[in-house]
């Protein structure tokens, strides 16, 4: 892939607004919805090397990312409290739409609100795209505009996180698409209205019914796993069963799941996702 190049200077303004906002009440809540989620999805995916990069305080979703290596890519400094993981993990401060990282750098990307900050969310989403890997999956997540946190936008919008991006996931599906992705998952998180109080009220029965009722995309924020298809040359095997890796961990650092899919490039087989989760929902 051919990245196309954009010479401007790239302003973190907007991405600092958005790390703050993550340190407040609202900010940490919505936060760990997202993390909730988040867990069981990079769960699925496993690989040599993941980049996280985004605007949260939260970096300890990389503790649950079964690889070798982690990368942290803050798009702002920022000197606040952040909870950092387990894990060692350089960090450096990045333009999302100019990554200093070669193509195919990494199995597993995961954006978090990245594309929500940046001033050419496509061109980020370009660049995400180049240093991940033949068969890799990226993870995504995004203020939903049809929620009520799409609606305060509409009175708020010089404030973060109402002055973000605001992708709508249709959208963000067809830019995926473009870009030879297929969508292995969407969910969406936090029902509840962008307010500090009223907590009580959405975590008893009321909110439990109200849950399970509502099952409509109006969560306010979205997350997306898709999966790079395979470049040309690249043919993805059947399940098969490989006795030699039963009972030992990985090259990649997780446990052993019995079946999976492998990619075969020039004769060397990797595991890319059990197949048991590698299905279009």
């Amino acid at each position: 892939m051919s990245p196309v190049r954009f010479e401007t200077r790239y302003d973190g303004s907007r991405a600092h607004a958005g790390m703050v906002f993550f340190g407040t009440p609202l900010g940490q809540a919505l936060e760990h919805a997202e993390i909730d989620v988040l867990r069981r999805q990079v769960d699925q995916c496993f690989g040599a090397r993941a980049l996280l990069m985004g605007t949260g305080r939260d970096q300890r979703l990389l503790d649950a990312m079964q690889v070798q290596h982690r990368f942290i890519a803050r798009l702002a400094e920022f000197e606040g409290p952040q909870r950092a993981p387990v894990s060692p993990s350089p960090v450096s401060v990045i333009d999302p739409g100019n990554l200093p990282f070669a193509n195919g750098s990494f199995d597993v990307v995961v954006l978090f609100h990245a594309l929500d900050v940046a001033p050419q969310p496509q061109q980020a989403l370009r660049e995400a795209a180049r240093v991940l890997a033949d068969g890799g999956q990226l993870v995504i997540t995004g203020f939903n505009p049809w929620s009520l946190w799409g609606l305060r936008r509409l009175f708020s919008r010089r404030r973060a996180p109402w002055n973000a991006n605001f992708i709508n996931p249709v959208r963000m599906a067809d830019w995926l698409a473009l870009l030879d992705f297929r969508i292995l998952a969407t969910e969406f998180a936090r029902y509840r209205p962008p307010l500090n109080g009223g907590e009580a009220l959405f975590d008893g029965s009321f909110g439990r019914h109200l849950k399970n009722l509502v099952k409509l995309p109006l969560g306010g924020v979205w997350i997306i796993r898709a999966r790079r298809q395979p470049a040309a040359g690249v043919r993805l095997e059947e399940p098969v069963q490989r006795p030699a890796l039963a009972g030992r961990s990985l090259a990649a650092g997780g446990a052993a799941r019995g079946r999976g899919r492998l990619a075969r490039v020039d004769n060397v087989y990797f595991l890319t996702c059990s197949s048991g989760q590698d299905r279009e929902r």
